[in-house]
Formats: structure tokens, C-alpha cells, sequence
């Protein structure tokens, strides 16, 4: 599920370069969401006790100073990082390309995003874990409305548009991004049918031989080195590697199985 996860990030960093989205963004989400929901339930943990106590007790932790500053904080950076955002573009000036790729994207992660908050919801209320991946989640559903209803006013030359493939130079990056996502999801693939450690074998013989344009016998030693290094990490981590539908049905050895 790793090398799955790894495909999937992978895909959609593509698509979100394509579409001039930013991926910083998204990888400081990664960073920052599990300290946000750790202080976000502690926060409310703590306002509900002082609610019970009374709701003057309760008025007075809203309004407190540290809250009031830490609000005031968040919402300048709302309003700047707002104000700014048309002048940082992630990927450089990208040419606007036809409503309907930057579209059906849109609208597929506003499809996830709705499911996230469909399946947040499904918790039960007397546990705190609903109470950040629903709100982040309506207010991600909120922006995605909104950049819904601006694509669907704005014409096909607004930026809102980018589409980084209507732009010739950026051809042979394309195929080469595209390309590479197609030699890990024939790992994925490969591994599913023959296991990791036969299909990393395979990947990296394909790979050297193909991409990297190295002869049969010194394709053969670099993949015999990272095989070697890669049974060398799992022997002193005590590793298993993924297995595959030929494990299955035959009881190879280790690290094999």
C-alpha cells in the first residue's frame, strides 16, 4: 500500500501541475494536519469544559487574549495569502487551455472532498475525530463551490484555466512525467501478480535497459545490487516484502515469499 500510495500522490501531482494547483500547499497540509487536529481537539476539549462549568466561563476561553491574538493571526493570513495569491503562480505562466480538462478535474476533487465529509460525518458525535476532517472538509467544499461557479462564468482565456499540455514546449516534460508514472504502475501491477522482490528484479532491469540505455550486463549488476541492498535493509529490519498472486499458490523462500 505504500508503493499504492506513492502511485497515487504521484498521479495526482501530476495532474496538479498541469493544472497550475499548488503542491506546496498540499505537501504543507501533510505536514501540518496532525499537530492542527491535535491542538484543534484539544481546543474544543477544552471549551466544552468551560461551557459545562457555565457559559460565562465559556465566553471568557473564547475571548480570551491568546485566542483572540492566535484568530487574529489566521485571519490577516487568510487576507493576505488571498490578496497574493494571483501574483504566486507554482508552475510559471501556463497557457489557458478548454473548460473541460480543468473542469472534470475540479469536479473530481470535489467529488473526494464531498465523500470525505460524507464519510467524517458517519462517526459517531460523542467523538471529537469528526470535528476537523468535517471541518476542513466544508470549508474545501465551500472554496471548490466557489471555483465551480467561476469557471463556469469566466471564459475559456481566464488562468483560472491553466492547462500546462496546451503548451508545446512543455511536450517532452509531459511524456516524460506521464512515462515514469507508467513504470511504477507496472511495478504496482507487477508485483500484484509475481510479488515485490521479482517484480523490483524486473523493474530494474526494464528500467536500465530501456530508460537508461545501459548494456544487458551492467543492467543485470545494478540490479543485482539493489536486490542485494534491498534484502540487506529487510534482513537488518526484519522486513517482509509484499507478496503476489504467485505466493499464493506456491510456497517460495524468503525473499521470495
Amino acid at each position: 500500500m505504500d508503493l499504492v500510495a506513492l502511485f497515487a500522490i504521484g498521479f495526482l501531482g501530476i495532474l496538479m501541475r498541469r493544472f497550475d494547483w499548488s503542491r506546496p500547499a498540499f505537501l504543507i497540509g501533510f505536514v501540518l494536519s496532525n499537530p492542527a487536529e491535535t491542538y484543534a481537539n484539544q481546543a474544543i476539549q477544552i471549551a466544552q469544559s468551560r461551557f459545562r462549568k457555565g457559559f460565562g466561563d465559556g465566553m471568557d476561553y473564547i475571548f480570551s487574549p491568546i485566542v483572540l491574538v492566535l484568530l487574529a493571526i489566521t485571519l490577516v493570513s487568510v487576507v493576505l495569502g488571498l490578496r497574493q495569491a494571483k501574483h504566486i503562480l507554482a508552475e510559471g505562466d501556463s497557457k489557458s487551455g478548454s473548460k473541460r480538462a480543468p473542469m472534470v478535474f475540479l469536479l473530481a476533487l470535489t467529488a473526494f472532498i464531498g465523500y470525505a465529509l460524507f464519510d467524517a460525518g458517519s462517526i459517531p458525535d460523542y467523538s471529537r475525530d469528526r470535528v476537523f476532517p468535517m471541518l476542513v472538509a466544508s470549508v474545501s467544499l465551500l472554496g471548490c463551490a466557489v471555483m465551480i461557479v467561476r469557471m463556469i462564468l469566466a471564459p475559456e482565456t481566464d488562468t483560472i484555466f491553466a492547462d500546462s499540455e496546451r503548451s508545446a514546449e512543455v511536450e517532452q516534460a509531459r511524456y516524460s512525467l506521464w512515462s515514469t508514472l507508467a513504470w511504477f504502475a507496472a511495478l504496482l501491477v507487477a508485483t500484484a501478480l509475481f510479488g515485490f522482490i521479482i517484480a523490483l528484479g524486473l523493474f530494474l532491469f526494464s528500467f536500465m535497459r530501456i530508460r537508461a540505455n545501459l548494456s544487458p550486463l551492467f543492467a543485470a549488476i545494478y540490479t543485482l545490487a539493489g536486490i542485494a541492498f534491498i534484502c540487506t535493509m529487510a534482513w537488518a529490519l526484519n522486513r517482509d516484502f509484499p507478496p503476489g498472486l504467485l505466493q499464493a499458490y506456491s510456497n517460495l523462500p524468503w525473499p521470495f515469499t
